[in-house]
């Protein structure tokens, strides 16, 4: 059963309609009906909304074909592994993400070290 089902799935099981749901997302029951007919790709953010809404994890709406998780003890490898199981359009935006980050990261641990530097010779 594909995600889209089963969000329709879950959705049904909690007597929630389409547009409770849609209200509950802010975005319009025409928006959420593609949604659920598998219409529109959803990002991971997206998806963590409406598992966190149907309350049921975000493992058992996600599509359980083709996944490859890595249930090592280090959060960084669970992480990488389930951007393994993500749509090819949601894994690029993450490792775009990851990147940028990382990139932020570098910048600001230069900037630390210069702005000590200036601490340093102004003392």
């Amino acid at each position: 059963m594909n995600t889209s089902l089963k969000i329709k799935k879950y959705r049904e099981l909690k007597n929630y309609t389409q547009e409770y749901m849609a209200e509950k997302l802010d975005i319009s029951q025409n928006t959420y009906s593609k949604i659920e007919n598998g219409g529109i790709k959803l990002t991971v953010d997206r998806l963590k909304q409406i598992s966190d809404i149907l309350e049921t994890p975000v493992e058992e709406l996600i599509n359980a074909e083709n996944q490859v998780f890595n249930f090592h003890n280090s959060n960084i490898e669970k992480f990488y592994g389930y951007i393994e199981s993500l749509h090819e359009d949601n894994k690029e935006l993450t490792m775009t993400t990851i990147k940028i980050l990382n990139d932020q990261l570098t910048y600001l641990q230069k900037e630390n070290e210069r702005l000590l530097t200036l601490v340093e010779k102004n003392k």
